[in-house]
């Protein structure tokens, strides 16, 4: 048995004692922590704020319903720039500054220019007499016929709880018509329950809807992984699954044609609610995602996993972000981020994580055990962390993620990449291990461990199906960070990988990145003994709406900004932005920098070769009915919109 040696630091962030509780007694994402903020930060517990205000009062039902459209024009920009696909309507739910992450995107498979886009999807209540923020997160769809000039914006159903997210769309090739109204796709999300005025949440499911008019109106959603009890708070063996991801066997020469997978990873709790194990779960769907198989677990076991928290030696059960992806003949490889590998840790009890895979040739029935991709430099002694207790990148405060995706070459069935982002390159294990009882560190820097990241892009490449992997590849070594992959082949067998990068932004300061772009990378058509990747294309993927910022605004939020977290001595001055300033505030260095933005962004390659791409932005100002209790006003910053570009 192992018990984690890192602590928390609560003390910096004693006003929002409540937004840490959710969070366990290691490195490890345990799910949902503040990722949607369902908690209701007090910034300063003297301040009464305004009794005006607010967003008023809305229902989940009246939520699921609501659906608005978005076009090209001046507002939103196109497709051949970058567009904002979602709508940012005052009435009657104040969609003008209410946030969209976590984007992914689908093409169908048989009209490439019919389009399926996910993100969280948040509603706020707010009540500035109280200083309380209530947020519901239903899974958005976004929903274009006509390759992204067009969009309908609405919610996915929720079965049960008042909280969804972590989308994952697919199309069901087999099912669908030869039109997009005939079109057949599938949503996957987690839904949960939050309470109104604590940090406890429960129920912890995946569930999955599915439309036969090509995503604009949806089933009740069907429970394909069912969880238990207050996981995310005291309860002894409750069961919260997360990091759910949906893929359909789309390839009419597969045995399993028109089969889904999904998989996700299970936590479960010890006793007080103490973190036990996440393995990997898989449930199969031959039917449109109406039925789903019992779930299994399939995550195995390997005799370098074995640092254990209370599975026996061998077990790789402490997991998370899991892939499916299945190639043209059938095989489906699962890649995943597990932590049972201490032998890969430079700075004892770090929790650096490895990426593993897991292979099935029989459509799912049974997987291999687990080999590695490649071992990462991710642990608690790599990275800088947030004011919310989550590690991030130098000069920034979101949270950071590096599991990145897998996607199977077209022309090859044994080609299989892993694209991912990692500090491999940036300054890592540069403390003694008494370091991580310090986390996450104090201000300016919250920087316990003294990393410094510089983290890449990289690829890891198999060329027997997934049996090995070659060492790792870089694809993108640009100065600062770049961070959050996705990538998806051609027909021809080149690569798309789209990702956030803050390279070649101007810097006044020396020591921090303020803005981000979202760039586009084409890599040639490779062989086993291809060696270095060819980059063919790199583009910045720049909006092209009006009044809108040409970077990405990374540290100016409107809504996850840190300072709701932290009293002003505690903000996080490292993120900037360099000389900012927020009147009466005349130093607000750290104020405003964004906490959370997702955990990925999404691209899909249709069959007529299109790249489509979907992320976070952050280059519309808006202005929130939440009073800053620094200001006295209502806060204002950047939103955090659902952006696309075609190519």
């Amino acid at each position: 048995m192992r018990s984690s040696p890192i602590a928390f630091g609560v003390a910096a962030v004693a006003a929002t004692a409540c937004v840490l509780s959710a969070t366990a007694a290691d490195a490890r994402d345990r799910p949902f922590s503040t990722a949607k903020l369902t908690v209701r930060p007090v910034i300063d517990p003297g301040f009464a704020g305004s009794t005006t205000g607010g967003t008023g009062q809305f229902s989940v039902v009246q939520i699921e319903r609501y659906r608005c459209a978005v076009a090209t024009g001046a507002q939103y920009g196109s497709p051949g720039g970058a567009m904002d696909i979602s709508c940012n309507d005052a009435q009657p739910y104040r969609q003008d500054f209410n946030p969209d992450n976590e984007l992914a995107i689908v093409a169908n498979p048989k009209v490439p220019t019919h389009l399926l886009a996910g993100s969280n999807d948040y509603f706020y209540r707010i009540n500035n007499s109280t200083g309380a923020r209530q947020a519901l997160v239903p899974t958005g769809f976004f929903t274009s016929f006509n390759a992204g000039a067009s969009w309908v914006d609405g919610q996915v159903p929720m079965k049960s709880g008042n909280g969804a997210g972590d989308p994952s769309p697919a199309f069901n090739g087999k099912l669908s018509g030869s039109t997009p109204q005939t079109g057949w796709a599938m949503m996957a999300q987690l839904e949960n329950v939050g309470g109104l005025n604590g940090p406890f949440v429960s129920q912890g499911n995946v569930s999955v809807s599915w439309s036969a008019d090509g995503g604009i109106t949806w089933s009740g959603p069907t429970i394909a992984m069912k969880g238990q009890g207050a996981s995310i708070g005291p309860a002894n063996n409750a069961v919260f699954f997360d990091k759910e991801w949906l893929t359909v066997d789309n390839s009419p020469s597969s045995p399993h044609y028109g089969r889904a997978y999904l998989a996700a990873v299970r936590y479960l709790n010890d006793l007080h609610g103490a973190y036990a194990e996440s393995p990997v779960y898989l449930a199969t769907s031959d039917d449109g995602g109406r039925t789903w198989s019992t779930p299994k677990k399939i995550s195995g076991s390997n005799p370098l996993c074995t640092a254990q928290t209370t599975g026996p030696a061998g077990q790789c059960d402490e997991d998370s972000f899991p892939i499916p992806e299945v190639a043209a003949n059938g095989d489906v490889v699962v890649h995943f981020a597990n932590s049972n590998i201490d032998s890969a840790w430079e700075t004892a009890g770090e929790l650096e994580q490895t990426l593993l895979a897991v292979k099935s040739t029989d459509g799912g029935a049974t997987f291999s055990n687990p080999v590695v991709i490649a071992h990462l430099e991710d642990g608690a002694a790599d990275t800088p962390w947030s004011v919310i207790g989550r590690q991030t990148i130098t000069g920034h405060q979101i949270r950071w993620q590096s599991p990145g995706t897998i996607t199977a070459d077209p022309t090859n069935p044994n080609h299989w990449v892993v694209v991912y982002n990692d500090n491999f390159a940036g300054t890592h294990d540069a403390a003694p291990a008494s370091c991580l009882d310090a986390i996450p560190g104090t201000a300016p820097d919250y920087n316990p461990c003294h990393a410094v990241t510089n983290t890449n892009i990289y690829m890891a490449e198999s060329w027997n199906g997934g049996t090995t992997w070659n060492p790792r590849i870089a694809l993108d070594t640009s100065a600062g960070n770049q961070w959050f992959p996705w990538a998806d082949f051609h027909t021809n067998g080149s690569l798309a990988v789209a990702y956030d990068s803050n390279e070649n932004i101007a810097d006044p300061g020396g020591g921090r990145n303020d803005t981000f772009n979202h760039v586009l990378l084409t890599i040639a058509p490779r062989t086993p003994s291809s060696g270095a990747a060819a980059v063919t294309g790199r583009e910045v993927l720049g909006p092209n709406g009006t009044g809108r910022s040409a970077g990405e605004q990374v540290d100016i939020s409107v809504t996850h900004w840190a300072g709701q977290y932290v009293p002003q001595a505690a903000w996080p001055a490292i993120c900037g932005p360099d000389g900012y300033t927020d009147p009466p505030v005349t130093n607000a260095e750290g104020k405003d920098c964004n906490v959370f933005d997702g955990d990925y962004t999404g691209l899909a390659v249709g069959n007529d070769n299109h790249v489509n791409v979907v992320w976070t932005g952050l280059n519309r100002r808006a202005v929130s009915p939440q009073i800053d209790a620094y200001t006295g006003a209502p806060h204002d910053g950047y939103a955090q919109d659902a952006m696309f570009a075609r190519r």
